[in-house]
């Protein structure tokens, strides 16, 4: 790990150069390595970034429990971001607060729940980049065209330090 304040990332990163085949994520029988999640939280990181995204910028992700928007977390932090959790059975009018409140200009989601992301889009004017993890949706960017989207020059951010 590196020097200043540490990041989720850096556990996974830690996991990985300890087991990279070892189990990190399984659900519904399918297992991913640390190294196959290191590797994508890589490639969602350098998404994000050439997406526009930021070090302190704000995305948000809507899902049910799954192992690719659990990633997303890893690279949410990989890249330097905020990971704004919002809860898929808040009323949408909530969630919509959630993301208003905390300026999130990226939502990632999952098909099930675009006819909520459609609901609350038009009053979310600081919402620039929505992308369906695993399907397609009106104004949004496909998982594999937001991934392909990813900056080649990209390379991590520094931690902020931390001040004791």
């Amino acid at each position: 790990m590196r020097g200043g304040a540490v990041r989720l990332s850096d556990y996974l990163d830690k996991g990985a150069s300890l087991g990279p085949d070892a189990p990190c994520l399984t659900t519904d029988g399918r297992t991913s390595t640390y190294a196959e999640v290191r590797a994508l939280s890589v490639r969602i990181a350098a998404a994000l970034a050439g997406r526009g995204v930021r070090p302190g910028a704000k995305v948000a992700i809507l899902s049910a429990n799954d192992p690719v928007a659990f990633t997303c977390v890893f690279g949410i932090s990989r890249a330097g971001a905020v990971w704004c959790p919002i809860n898929p059975r808040n009323e949408a009018a909530e969630n919509r607060d959630l993301l208003d409140l905390a300026d999130c200009s990226v939502l990632l989601f999952q098909e099930h729940f675009a006819p909520l992301v459609a609901s609350i889009r038009g009053d979310l004017p600081k919402l620039e980049t929505l992308v369906c993890l695993d399907g397609e949706a009106p104004d949004s960017l496909t998982w594999e065209r937001f991934l392909a989207g990813g900056a080649e020059d990209w390379s991590e951010p520094e931690p902020p330090t931390t001040s004791r």
